[in-house]
Parts: structure tokens; C-alpha cells; sequence
């Protein structure tokens, strides 16, 4: 029987970041915009969720609320403060000139 993953979600403007973590597996999976940024194992994935969630009793079993701290630490490491707050974002440039081609900038 597989178990179901923990998961939480943070909408952004061009997209959510979400992360899973497997309980059978202790992987840690983040996701942006339904692409694969970042996959952990033990005792990676251990590390990361105790980074962010310190005063949390979760032991290798992270609650939700858990995760969503990780789901945070990935948004303003990745595009800073204004982004995890929904100002006019950075995030969105970001995601922005991402889909956009070199030719178009020149």
C-alpha cells in the first residue's frame, strides 16, 4: 500500500509552488509551476523541513502546516520578499522573461 504524501500549496502569479514529502520514501519533492525544482532524500529532505519548521514536534513525519514553511522558504530564497507577499512581484517578471526567447531582448 503506498502513503499519501503530505503537500501544501502557495498560489503566485505565474504559477503555484507546492512541495510533497513521501512518508514511505522521506522524499522531498518542491515544485514550481507543476515543474520539478527541487527532489531531497533522507536526511536531506530530514534537514530541510527541521530548517524551517524548528519548533515543530514532527520527527520524519512533517504535518501540513510544515510543509507550507517549506513551500515559503522556497518562495523568498527564490524570488525575496516582495514575491512571498504578492506586491507587484518579481516573481512574475521572473516567470516572465523565463518564457521569453533571447532574440526578444536583442
Amino acid at each position: 500500500m503506498k502513503a499519501k504524501a503530505i503537500t501544501a500549496s502557495i498560489g503566485m502569479p505565474g504559477g503555484a509552488v507546492s512541495a510533497e514529502f513521501h512518508i514511505d520514501t522521506g522524499r522531498l519533492r518542491i515544485f514550481e509551476r507543476g515543474m520539478l525544482r527541487v527532489e531531497l532524500f533522507p536526511p536531506q529532505s530530514w534537514f530541510t523541513v527541521a530548517s524551517v519548521a524548528g519548533n515543530s514536534r514532527w520527527g520524519t513525519r512533517p504535518l501540513e502546516a510544515d510543509m507550507r514553511l517549506v513551500v515559503e522558504s522556497f518562495i523568498l530564497q527564490r524570488f525575496g520578499m516582495k514575491a512571498y507577499r504578492g506586491e507587484t512581484s518579481s516573481a512574475q517578471r521572473v516567470f516572465d522573461s523565463r518564457s521569453e526567447s533571447l532574440a526578444d531582448h536583442l
